[in-house]
């Protein structure tokens, strides 16, 4: 039996391993196949006194190969999960469930039921199809990640898009409701210059009003002392004064403008009032439908043709089950 071991010391013979490393060289009489190191009769004592080593298998030096005695390979030791200071030591293909001797002792199944794990050395089945079910699981996972990064992408580039709408369509409002109130405006700015112009009007007349009532005071100043003069210039003043009275009556008709207000859109208050005055962003409506009509979110389902993602395996050489189902139609 060829295993791995430590350095040889005189005569190829090896050193006790748990010695060697607090210093001392002694000569090593066994070999632990399961710790990988060579004891002396000292540690072969101590190794089969404690329960977690008495059941290691210890082989005599020629049974061992000193073509390998130089190599070194970690064992894995597995201990009971009830019980975590004792090793397994049997599987149950009842349950297809492993156990300590505690265990066994314990358990519902019979012991003739039970197996040791040693006598399921020589199985290589379940190996084997374990390796091809990690293989198919990896590759399955690795489809599946592929996939989910394309819908990622898909998803960003979609709210990309969605986005740009939004905004083009916040931009189109935003022209439409400048060129409305631009057109407003210039309707106050036209009514307001028409009241200005028709009110300017009224002042040029009353300007005029007392400049010729002024003018017409001043001459029948310079007449007062001279009867006929006076007659004179009131005759002429008093036609004058009449017509620019009658000017004042029109004038103060004209004071009386167009009054305008600003009223706002009824309709769009209304509009803005609520959350989806802008718009609204909803489910396609083929998934709508399919909502409405099953009752539950609409779920796109891909077959193994066109993308699912899922592993069959046989049922392992120690399993009861006849098929294993790793992903079964697995949604996204």
């Amino acid at each position: 039996m060829e295993v791995e071991g430590r350095r040889p010391g005189k005569n190829g013979v090896p050193f006790c391993q748990p010695c060697a490393d607090t210093g001392n060289s002694v000569t090593a009489d066994k070999f632990c196949s399961v710790c990988k190191d060579w004891l002396c009769v000292t540690c072969i004592e101590y190794h089969r006194r404690f329960k977690s080593t008495r059941i290691h298998n210890l082989l005599d030096q020629d049974l061992v190969s000193n073509s390998t005695q130089e190599k070194k390979k970690e064992n894995t030791i597995y201990y009971c999960e009830a019980h975590p200071t004792e090793l397994i030591k049997y599987y149950c293909p009842t349950h297809d469930t492993l156990h300590c001797g505690d265990c066994a002792a314990s358990l519902s199944c019979k012991m003739d039921k039970l197996s040791s794990i040693t006598n399921q050395i020589g199985n290589k089945d379940m190996l084997k199809e374990l390796q091809t079910y990690i293989g198919q699981l990896i590759k399955s996972t690795d489809a599946l990640e592929s996939k989910v990064c394309t819908l990622i992408e898909s998803a960003v580039e979609t709210g990309v898009s969605h986005l740009d709408q939004v905004t083009r369509h916040e931009q189109g409002l935003i022209e439409k409701i400048k060129a409305h109130s631009a057109s407003l405006k210039d309707d106050i700015n036209i009514a307001t210059s028409e009241a200005e112009y028709q009110l300017g009007s009224v002042i040029d007349v009353c300007t005029d009003i007392k400049s010729v009532g002024k003018q017409h005071g001043d001459d029948l100043n310079e007449c007062i002392g001279n009867d006929s003069e006076v007659f004179i210039a009131c005759v002429k003043a008093k036609a004058v004064l009449e017509s620019k009275s009658d000017e004042l009556i029109v004038a103060g008709n004209q004071t009386n403008v167009k009054q305008y207000i600003f009223k706002k859109c009824v309709d769009i208050e209304t509009i803005l009032q609520t959350t989806k005055s802008f718009g609204t962003y909803e489910e396609d409506l083929e998934e709508l439908q399919t909502s409405q009509s099953t009752g539950r979110p609409h779920v796109h389902q891909q077959t193994e043709a066109s993308g699912c993602y899922y592993v069959h395996i046989h049922k392992f050489s120690c399993h009861k089950y006849n098929q294993y189902k790793l992903m079964d139609n697995l949604k996204y």
